[in-house]
């Protein structure tokens, strides 16, 4: 009788599901058909945070939704008026929110936020006066470690250089002057991808300290490493000997060692370096392009602006090589062991196959490619040359803006989620896949008539199990938009084994059972729902460890969801 009772239970469950629909909500903050053109969405403490306009009162301030239209209001308008202060570069350490800012008086410099508007405060004025310490044009390399925020700024004494905060103006100072006086070290960053991929010059901690590259006028840009202290800031590896910079990029964690591109000798170009975190153990991995420069205008030959991927015990990336122009590469961290997996256009020619980034998701890889003959489309594989296949035709528009522009992918519910043209005349829309052909499917709300909705420079985030970006789909303008889908039911007795330890616990949690190339979202509350910690973790090992933030005494919940699978832990923290 119980069996019965519990299937007829998952029987009406799964009908349920069936019969919930996906919902669209617009949240006009510019009420009428006025764009407010919201942009930087970031996932904090369950809600979004980002820069919008709502009428010529303000200008560009910093405002916060929790995916209603009443909860989505002005945070704080930090340049008094109709003047902008541009928030921007927000990145989430703890229970704080980073960003920058202009209050229209010292120009643009690090702030902060709990997600209140009177504790919404600018953090320190690095360069005083009206003088900006940090760009807002330019991500200034922000990175979480031991609990700090790490960034690039300008003093007007040392040039830009690497400097550390914990929030608080007493907290906040330059960590070391790495090209003593005002040259500055070059600390080149860019903001991280929605796969949580590393682009470009941004930091990667390793082994409990950070890597970077940077230029001390004597060595070139190379990699550098910090513990957080001044005496423990120091060049690793002058990777391309002398002057000459080496340029280390797309630094990524692979099989307990870096891998990343560098250009070790000016001829070669960017090729494929490992390094352990010392001097003796940083090497070339492999000359995937021997004697030859790329002509992309970023110079590099490997990795470019995709990244790395983990997926099934190999490092996947795409590479350039004279023979086959930019393909599909993986590596099992050996020389012998980095090949070509597929080029998708035969020959000299490119594919871009993964140029901008590959997605794991339900063991395949998925990305996008140009085979010359159906234009740039969605490709899948399973990491084999055979396996590599086009999973489907999107659009007959066969230039760039067909592609699924550098924001690349999100996981959500189960989905794919991503940005298309269909053809010439209806351009960005969103989409979303389950990894089949028949189930890549637009996705748009029942009255959207505009050919172009999301035309504007925009980033997807996930809060609260809510789905948000911008988009213009009809007469309310350019405005903030929430997607939601009813959360999958997972079959019986397929539920992942997933564990969470020690329990009680003092300042982490270990999380057992995930899957290597899954996505998951990592939430902390307390038994009111407080949320004191939520993160999106990419690409896990089978085992990972959960920093947590500073908590009193008591009982938490953590809640650890993706890959079809959602279990809630009961933690107290002693």
């Amino acid at each position: 009788m119980k069996k019965t009772y519990f299937s007829l239970i998952s029987f009406l469950l799964i009908l349920i599901q069936g019969a919930s629909a996906q919902t669209f909500t617009g949240l006009d903050i510019w009420s009428g058909t006025g764009s407010s053109n919201p942009s930087g969405i970031t996932s904090f403490n369950g809600k979004v945070y980002f820069e919008a306009e709502a009428d010529t009162l303000h200008g560009y301030e910093l405002w916060v939704s929790d995916g209603t239209q009443a909860g989505t209001m002005l945070l704080k308008d930090i340049w008094p008026g109709p003047g902008s202060s541009d928030p921007g570069n927000f990145y989430a350490v703890g229970s704080q929110l980073f960003f920058t800012a202009d209050d229209s008086v010292h120009g643009y410099e690090l702030w902060v936020t709990d997600g209140t508007t009177t504790g919404t405060v600018m953090v320190d004025d690095i360069w005083p006066g009206p003088v900006s310490g940090l760009d807002y044009f330019s991500t200034p390399c922000f990175t979480a470690f031991n609990g700090k925020l790490y960034f690039s700024a300008d003093d007007s004494i040392h040039g830009p250089e690497l400097w550390v905060s914990d929030g608080t103006q007493a907290g906040t100072s330059l960590v070391k002057d790495i090209w003593p006086g005002l040259g500055g070290s070059g600390l080149w960053g860019s903001a991280l991808g929605t796969d949580g991929h590393e682009f470009v010059y941004t930091f990667h901690e390793f082994n409990g300290k950070l890597y970077f590259s940077a230029d001390d006028s004597v060595h070139g840009g190379e990699l550098w490493t910090t513990d957080g202290t001044t005496a423990g800031t120091m060049l690793v590896a002058d990777i391309q000997p002398g002057t000459g910079s080496g340029d280390p990029y797309c630094i990524y964690t692979f099989n307990s060692s870096m891998i990343f591109a560098a250009n070790g000798d000016s001829v070669s170009g960017f090729e494929l370096w490992i390094s352990d975190g010392t001097t003796a153990g940083t090497s070339l991995l492999k000359n995937i392009a021997p004697n030859s420069i790329n002509s992309n205008s970023e110079g590099a030959d490997v990795a470019d602006y995709s990244g790395f991927t983990a997926f099934n015990g190999k490092a996947y990336f795409s590479a350039y090589s004279i023979a086959n122009g930019y393909e599909m590469w993986a590596t099992d961290g050996t020389s012998v062991g980095t090949t070509l997996v597929a080029d998708v256009l035969p020959g000299p020619g490119s594919s871009d196959a993964g140029y901008w980034g590959f997605q794991a998701f339900n063991g395949s890889l998925y990305f996008i490619a140009n085979d010359s003959v159906h234009g740039s489309e969605f490709f899948m594989s399973d990491g084999t040359t055979s396996g590599t296949t086009l999973l489907k035709t999107i659009t007959s528009y066969q230039y760039w803006a067909s592609t699924f522009d550098e924001h690349g992918f999100t996981v959500y519910n189960n989905q794919i989620m991503f940005r298309a043209a269909i053809d010439s005349f209806n351009l960005d829309q969103l989409f979303g896949s389950d990894g089949t052909a028949s189930g890549t499917q637009i996705l748009g709300p029942t009255i959207a008539p505009n050919t172009d909705p999301l035309n504007s420079v925009g980033i997807f985030a996930i809060a609260n199990n809510m789905f948000f970006f911008n988009a213009d789909f009809n007469s309310i303008g350019n405005e903030l938009w929430v997607y939601t889908t009813p959360s999958g039911i997972i079959p019986i007795g397929g539920e992942q084994a997933i564990s969470a330890y020690p329990n009680p616990f003092s300042s982490s949690v270990s999380i057992s059972g995930l899957e290597s190339s899954g996505q998951y979202c990592v939430q902390v509350t307390d038994t009111t729902g407080r949320e004191f910690y939520n993160s999106t973790i990419t690409n896990p090992s089978q085992n990972i460890s959960v920093t947590m933030p500073d908590l009193s005494a008591g009982v938490y919940l953590m809640r650890v969801s993706g890959q079809g699978t959602s279990q809630t832990f009961k933690l107290v923290k002693n």
